[in-house]
């Protein structure tokens, strides 16, 4: 992403005019420094955990197939 920063020695370049002084300079090139880091290695997501079915949802959806079975067994061929 930055490979334009790099010279032919293999060093990455940064430099700052922002501030009147030297120091703050440096620490504005070591904070853009930290952002190109930042930016070239993004954190990982954090993985949420699948939360499962609940008894009561269980205990529902077998009450409701129970149901929709006896509803078919009731169209079948009755016999004398």
């Amino acid at each position: 992403q930055q490979s334009n920063r790099i010279n032919k020695e293999g060093f990455m370049t940064l430099s700052s005019q922002e501030y009147r002084t030297q120091q703050q300079n440096r620490k504005a090139v070591v904070s853009k420094l930290r952002q190109f880091i930042l930016e070239a290695y993004p954190r990982p997501k954090e993985r949420k955990m699948r939360k499962g079915i609940s008894k009561a949802s269980k205990q529902r959806n077998k009450e409701d197939k129970k149901r929709r079975g006896n509803v078919k067994a009731s169209r079948r061929r009755v016999d004398f």
